[in-house]
């Protein structure tokens, strides 16, 4: 009876232990699930301030029904209009590892159309693990305010511009805006706003971006300056 005793104690306390475990765990992913649509169906689609220092500022915007967030980055700097756009307009591998260091550049799919001013090229985007390679093809299109002599790039991922390759997640959402307005002194405000989804867990995107558009943003006055920009011309582009 005795040892009946002592090997039905320990089953029955392995069963609680059990019943315990598996409570917790239906109580966490409850937990997480309420969380997940608290987070996703809040926002107020108002920029918010997220970040000011060097002279750079960087807002996010939450909208009621996306867990991505939006982000918009705004800084001045010494340049000219010509040596932006003819920066924006490197599309090749060396120029497009000035924005982010994992491109390589693939086929123009079409080229420079000098009556829209835009182009289609195919680039990928080497991320690190654990996240497989991406790919996008993008069009880039340029135009400039005749008033403000405001310069807007449009670049905008077309979903498909290729078929799917094995090697890669394409990304097939991203529609940013660069903004750049002549102001007083001589100086140019470069306003970046950004709406994109590069297939991560939105809880680090949303907390890795603001940190990425402020590194950006702090490297683009030197990058438009490089001296292989300095005595580029555009026709449809005029300095004010």
């Amino acid at each position: 009876m005795t040892q009946e005793k002592t090997t039905t104690q320990p089953r029955s306390l392995l069963r609680k232990l059990v019943r315990i475990l598996s409570f917790g765990v239906a109580l966490l992913m409850a937990i997480l699930v309420i969380a997940h649509f608290a987070w996703k169906y809040s926002g107020s689609n108002q920029w918010q301030l997220e970040q000011d220092r060097d002279g750079i500022k960087v807002y996010s915007m939450k909208s009621p029904g996306s867990t991505l967030k939006k982000f918009k980055g705004v800084t001045r700097i010494k340049s000219t209009l010509s040596r932006i756009v003819a920066t924006m307009m490197d599309s090749s591998t060396e120029g497009c590892r000035e924005f982010d260091p994992t491109c390589t550049a693939g086929d123009f799919l079409e080229q420079w159309n000098s009556k829209d001013q835009y182009f289609v090229r195919y680039f990928r985007l080497d991320f690190p693990r654990p996240f497989s390679p991406r790919d996008l093809v993008v069009k880039t299109q340029f135009s400039q305010d005749p008033q403000s002599k405001a310069v807007v790039v449009l670049v905008t991922a077309l979903a498909d511009g290729v078929p799917p390759k094995e090697c890669c997640s394409r990304i097939t959402h991203l529609n940013n805006t660069w903004r750049y307005t002549p102001v007083e002194n001589g100086e140019i405000e470069v306003e970046f706003l950004g709406d994109y989804d590069f297939g991560m867990p939105y809880p680090m995107f949303n907390r890795l971006v603001p940190r990425a558009l402020h590194g950006l943003l702090s490297e683009v006055e030197r990058v438009f300056n490089e001296e292989k920009h300095q005595h580029t011309e555009f026709a449809f582009v005029k300095e004010p």
